[in-house]
C-alpha cells in the first residue's frame, strides 16, 4: 500500500482508510470485533473515511457483515490479501464489496514487511494454518490447512530484524511444532532452530504456541544448551482429563503430559512454563475437572491462561451432548484462576534476592528512573513485566542486570541495575 502512496498514520481521525483486522477464535473475541467496528464507524460519520473489516470476521460471516453494518465499505478475507490492491480500487468507487478466496497451497510472504510494534521485540510468523482438527476450533476453516513457511525466508527476515537492532525473536504460528511437518524438503522446528542459531549474534529466540506431543527429544536438547534460546516453553495443554481430551481430538493423554513436564524441568531446570486450559468443555463433568485442578496444582505451571468453552458453529464440540451452563463454567474458571495465582505468587517469591537479566522495553515516566522491561521467564503481552529502579539511563532494547526486591502475582520490582552492553550467554 505505501507504494501505491499510502502513508501509515497513528491517528485515526488522520486516516482517509481503516482497515480493521478481526478475531474470531471464540465468541467473546467475535463480540470485541464488532464492537471496534460498530465503534468507529460511529466515529467516522461524516468524515468521508472508507472503513473496511478484514480478517476472520470476514472468514466466518462473509456478506452478512456488510448487511448487518451499513457503514461498513467492504469486507476482505484472510485469504485474499494479494488482492488487496483491486480489492480497494473498487471500494474507493463506491462498491461495497466482500472479498473472500480459498486458502493458497503454499505459505505465501505477499508484502515487504513493515513493523508496527517496538523494533526491539519482533514475532517472525513460521506456518500459517492448522491441521490439528481440535473438535472446539475454528482455525482450520479459517486460516486452511498448515503451510510452513520456507526456512530460507525466515532466517533472512530474522537476520534483517537483529541487524536493524531486534533483541528478541518471538517464533509463531497456530502450532509452532508441527513445522516442517507438511514438507518433505523443509526442516522441522528443531532444523529451522539450527539455521537459525547459525550466526555469531546474541538474542533471544522464544518459542510460542507448541503442542505437546510433538515436543520433540531434540528440541528440548536444544533449548538446554543454547542460551540464546529462551528457557520458558509456551504449552498448551487445554485439560488432563483423558475424557476430556478425546473429546477435544486433542493427541496426547495425562500421563503423556507429566512425562513431557518430568523431562522438560530435568532437562532445563530453572525453564518456565507457560499453558492454556479450557474449562466448561461439553460433557466436562465435576470429576473431569477436579482431575485438571489437581494436576494444575501438582504440575504448578509458572503462566497460565484459561477461558470458560465458547461454543463455536461448525465444529465437532457444538454438535457433543452435555452442555454445560455459563454460570458453572465460570465459577468453575473463577476457582481455577484463583488457585492459579497462588501457584504463581509463590513461585515469584522465589525469585526475590536473585540477579536476572532484563529486557527493557519502555520508562515508565518520561524523565523518571523507572522502566518496564521482561525477563526471558515472561512472554510479551500475556504475561508479567518487571518494573526497574535504574539511577543509569535506559533505552527500549537495552539489557540490564537487575535485582528483584518484591513481586506481586505478575509482576516484578526490581532495584540494584547494571546496564549491559551485550546480552551474557
Amino acid at each position: 500500500m505505501l507504494t501505491e502512496g499510502f502513508i501509515l498514520t497513528n491517528d485515526c481521525r488522520d486516516a482517509d482508510l481503516i482497515i480493521i483486522n478481526t478475531c474470531s477464535f471464540i465468541e467473546e473475541a467475535q463480540q470485541e470485533s464488532v464492537n471496534t467496528l460498530l465503534q468507529t464507524a460511529k466515529d467516522l460519520k461524516g468524515t468521508g473515511a472508507y472503513l473496511v473489516v478484514a480478517g476472520c470476521l470476514v472468514e466466518i460471516y462473509g456478506t452478512k457483515i456488510l448487511k448487518n453494518i451499513p457503514d461498513i465499505d467492504g469486507a476482505i478475507g484472510v485469504h485474499s490479501y494479494r488482492h488487496l490492491k483491486k480489492f480497494l480500487s473498487m471500494v474507493f468507487t463506491g462498491l461495497r464489496v466482500t472479498l473472500k478466496c480459498s486458502p493458497t497451497p503454499l505459505y505465501s510472504t505477499l508484502f515487504s514487511r513493515i513493523l508496527t510494534t517496538p523494533p526491539h521485540s519482533v514475532c517472525v510468523k513460521i506456518a500459517e494454518g492448522c491441521s490439528n482438527r481440535c473438535s472446539y476450533c475454528l482455525i482450520p476453516k479459517i486460516r486452511g490447512p498448515y503451510r510452513s513457511r520456507d526456512p530460507q525466508e525466515i532466517n533472512d527476515e530474522i537476520g534483517h530484524l537483529l541487524k536493524n537492532g531486534t533483541r528478541e525473536i518471538v517464533l509463531i504460528a497456530q502450532d509452532t511444532t508441527a513445522y516442517g511437518s507438511d514438507r518433505i524438503d523443509y526442516p522441522d522446528l528443531s532444523g529451522l532452530i539450527s539455521l537459525i542459531l547459525d550466526r555469531e549474534d546474541k538474542f533471544w529466540l522464544r518459542i510460542m504456541y507448541t503442542y505437546p506431543s510433538r515436543i520433540k527429544e531434540n528440541l528440548v536438547q536444544q533449548m538446554a544448551e543454547d542460551r540464546r534460546i529462551c528457557r520458558y516453553l509456551d504449552l498448551p495443554i487445554q485439560h488432563s482429563s483423558d475424557r476430556i481430551l478425546t473429546l477435544m481430538n486433542r493427541s496426547y493423554r495425562q500421563q503423556e503430559l507429566k512425562i513431557l513436564i518430568d523431562k522438560l524441568r530435568v532437562k532445563i531446570p530453572d525453564i518456565a512454563l507457560r499453558t492454556t486450559c479450557m474449562v466448561g468443555f461439553p460433557g466436562e463433568k465435576k470429576s473431569d475437572y477436579e482431575i485438571l485442578l489437581d494436576d494444575l496444582a501438582a504440575l504448578k505451571f509458572d503462566r497460565l491462561g484459561a477461558f470458560a468453552f465458547s461454543l463455536q458453529k461448525e465444529t465437532a464440540a457444538c454438535r457433543l451432548p452435555g452442555i454445560i451452563s455459563s454460570r458453572i463454567a465460570k465459577r468453575r474458571l473463577k476457582k481455577l484462576m484463583l488457585s492459579q495465582q497462588a501457584i504463581s505468587l509463590a513461585l515469584n517469591k522465589k525469585l526475590i534476592g536473585k540477579r536476572i537479566t532484563v529486557l527493557i522495553e519502555e520508562q515508565k515516566n518520561p524523565g523518571k528512573n523507572w522502566y518496564y522491561g521482561r525477563t526471558e521467564f515472561q512472554a510479551p503481552e500475556v504475561d508479567g513485566r518487571v518494573l526497574v529502579y535504574s539511577g543509569h539511563p535506559l533505552n527500549p532494547g537495552d539489557w540490564a542486570t537487575v535485582g528483584i526486591a518484591a513481586v506481586s502475582t505478575y509482576n516484578l520490582l526490581a532495584i540494584n541495575t547494571v546496564p549491559l552492553p551485550e546480552l551474557p550467554v
